[in-house]
């Protein structure tokens, strides 16, 4: 797909801007398409013959659950389905209520939010719609399966959390949705139906991923010729321009007010430093020498975690760096505080250059990091890639009533890339939403890119509809994304070099994507980890206990998955 301005999920630091730069106007009529039906009173059944399937399914050629087909790979140039024959299984004079939860970026309610408006007269529904961060997106989505009150969908990062709440009884089997949704089963491979099957059930669908192995290490080149250093290619070499930049003034100001990285996970991981564990081993579940291995096990957490420590007691790392969200911590990078992040290549020159407002040479700042490794002369991995980006999870409330299951396959199925209503919700509202300064154009080969009025759009949108950016999350993504080429984004081609250049780096294996581990013991121990890990860099726990420590997560649920990963994958248990 190729767009001449966009603006993606995580580009949101200066969000006014960002949002006026991503899709387009403000619509006189945001309410059009709602296909002539208004809104009725909510039923609770449905026809006769949709409730089996007969006449409304064989219409719309809806298969057998036993019969759907898999494919073995993307398309290379995904096409829309016939909309009017594939939905045609849809009672749309009944009107539903749908109840969708999803991890968001802004995490605010829009004052107006015209795409929500949209989607409501177009499917004929009435939308609850949350949007959280992604650890309370997890906590209320438990609390309210527990409580009885659970969402119809809720679009999860964590598979764990999906296979926890199917052994709960809690969610549908997805491939009694799945026959509904003629666009999604192109993406799901057999790879991700294998993904997302535990026990021979699929818990949930895979969803496409927003950053498709773009993310990277970016490094300030123009520090690194400042300071008269070389690319990082060792973790030595990492530490020592971390240590320049903290001490040696890069940005030339006089003061002691520039830092190497952050986490900006808020407290609740760490972030984009996660990016540096590759050098000292695989991240995850892999086997070497025919048996199950694990960073655990092998050494690797240990090492990374004493080089967190490290850089944490040099002070080379931004004050907040643990607890700052993602958004707020965009605040140093933006203004030349930061000399490393993780980030895809697109997203952090367009942020830059719209920072810099609009200087064309805040582009040659940033440079990707080749793999880096913990020994000199070793080649150095990026992590696995190919994973999904998530899982849709539908409660088994909402499947009791065949004619909302089948309103629910069609909305998320239409707004799924490039369906008729796709663009209605990427990056702020798309053209149904801001008619005037923005329209899709298709491409010879298939393909798509945005035109904006940006100008206009900039009167138009305002601060308090942020938050609808966050519809996005339903099914945005950038497999296919390319941009358009122009003087006026001049960040297009060298962000699409970048992202090219960190796919194409050598990747570890993805053995996860082979295995169904136990959800609810990933659960706990990741609650475990995530409490020891920081203790350990902040020198709470002393790495003379770490041997003990690596026995208490074997305890809390480590041996079990050691067990379930090597019978998986047909390794001996170490």
């Amino acid at each position: 797909m190729f767009r001449r301005t966009t603006v993606i999920a995580i580009s949101l630091m200066l969000v006014l801007s960002l949002v006026l730069a991503a899709c387009s106007d403000g619509s006189k009529d945001s309410n059009s398409g709602n296909n002539g039906k208004g809104n009725q009173a909510e039923t609770g059944g449905d026809k006769p013959d949709q409730a089996s399937g007969g006449a409304a399914d064989e219409a719309a050629g809806v298969v057998k659950p036993e019969d759907l087909v898999f494919p073995e790979k993307f398309p290379d140039v995904p096409k829309a389905v016939d909309y009017d024959k594939s939905y045609a299984y849809d009672d749309m004079s009944k009107n539903y209520t749908i109840d969708i939860m999803i991890g968001g970026f802004i995490n605010q309610p829009a004052t107006q939010d015209m795409i929500k408006e949209f989607y409501e007269k177009t499917f004929n529904v009435t939308l609850k719609f949350t949007n959280l961060s992604a650890e309370d997106l997890v906590n209320k989505t438990n609390v309210r399966f527990a409580s009885g009150d659970a969402p119809d969908v809720v679009l999860l990062g964590d598979k764990a959390i999906a296979q926890a709440l199917f052994k709960q009884g809690q969610l549908l089997e997805a491939t009694e949705i799945l026959p509904y949704m003629t666009q999604m089963m192109t993406y799901v491979t057999q790879e991700y139906k294998n993904w997302s099957t535990d026990n021979g059930n699929m818990v949930g669908i895979p969803r496409l991923p927003v950053f498709p192995d773009v993310w990277g290490n970016f490094i300030r080149q123009d520090w690194l010729k400042k300071l008269g250093m070389e690319m990082p290619k060792t973790a030595d070499e990492v530490f020592a321009y971390a240590k320049a930049v903290t001490e040696q003034d890069p940005d030339g100001n006089g003061k002691p007010d520039t830092y190497f990285m952050g986490a900006a996970g808020g407290g609740q991981g760490f972030g984009m430093m996660a990016g540096l564990m590759d050098m000292f081993g695989h991240r995850s579940w892999n086997v070497k020498d025919d048996k199950i291995n694990h960073p655990m096990l092998d050494g690797t957490m240990k090492s990374y975690l004493e080089f967190m420590k490290k850089l944490n007691d040099n002070k080379l790392l931004a004050p907040d760096w643990y607890t700052i969200q993602w958004e707020q911590f965009k605040a140093y990078t933006l203004q030349n505080k930061i000399g490393m992040v993780n980030y895809p290549g697109w997203n952090l020159l367009q942020e830059q250059y719209s920072a810099s407002q609009n200087d064309v040479k805040t582009i040659e700042n940033w440079a990707p990091v080749p793999p880096l490794s913990a020994v000199a002369g070793q080649e150095g991995l990026m992590p696995p890639g190919g994973s999904p980006g998530g899982i849709y999870v539908i409660s088994k409330k909402a499947g009791e009533d065949q004619g909302k299951l089948k309103r629910i396959a069609h909305f998320l199925d239409a707004v799924q890339y490039p369906n008729k209503y796709y663009w209605v919700g990427n990056q702020g509202g798309g053209p149904e939403i801001w008619p005037d300064y923005t329209k899709v154009v298709t491409n010879e080969d298939g393909t798509y890119y945005y035109e904006s009025d940006m100008a206009k759009l900039q009167n138009e949108m305002k601060p308090e509809l942020k938050g609808m950016m966050d519809w996005q999350s339903l099914g945005y993504t950038l497999i296919w994304e390319r941009h358009r080429y122009s003087p006026d984004v001049p960040y297009n081609e060298p962000g699409d070099k970048y992202q090219d250049i960190v796919r194409a780096y050598p990747r570890q294996k993805n053995y996860d994507m082979l295995l169904n581990l136990d959800g609810p013991t990933i659960n706990r121990l990741k609650d475990f980890t995530e409490k020891n890990e920081i203790a350990f860099v902040l020198g709470k726990r002393s790495f003379d206990e770490w041997d003990k420590y690596v026995d208490e997560w074997k305890k809390a649920g480590g041996e079990k998955l050691i067990k379930q990963a090597a019978e998986q994958l047909e390794a001996a248990a170490p």
